[in-house]
């Protein structure tokens, strides 16, 4: 039986050890990003700047990961929470998802 090791990941390979942090490839689909984007917390509130979400997947757990982005809406300044920094989610995405 062949077991899969996670591969590490760039914080692995540096100087710096105190996180271990692994990748195990995972790509959600569609549903799944949608159904992750439904948890999000509201951007302009969530103390941190990225964001785990944990998924069930077959009987495994994942986790998606999207970060805050901060970008001009004309004067103003606004949070957004961002996927592998190619796709944008407005609040109102999310909400409509629900």
């Amino acid at each position: 039986m062949l077991i899969k090791q996670p591969r590490p990941t760039s914080a692995d390979t540096g100087s710096n050890k105190r996180l271990r942090h692994y990748s195990t490839k995972f790509i959600p689909n569609l549903k799944q990003l949608n159904k992750a984007i439904k948890e999000l917390p509201d951007p302009e509130l969530w103390p941190e700047s990225s964001y785990l979400c944990p998924i069930d997947v077959e009987g495994k757990q994942h986790t998606i990961e999207f970060s805050l982005k901060s970008i001009n809406r004309g004067q103003t300044q606004a949070s957004r929470w961002t996927y592998e920094g190619r796709i944008l989610i407005r609040k109102r995405d999310s909400e409509a998802a629900h």
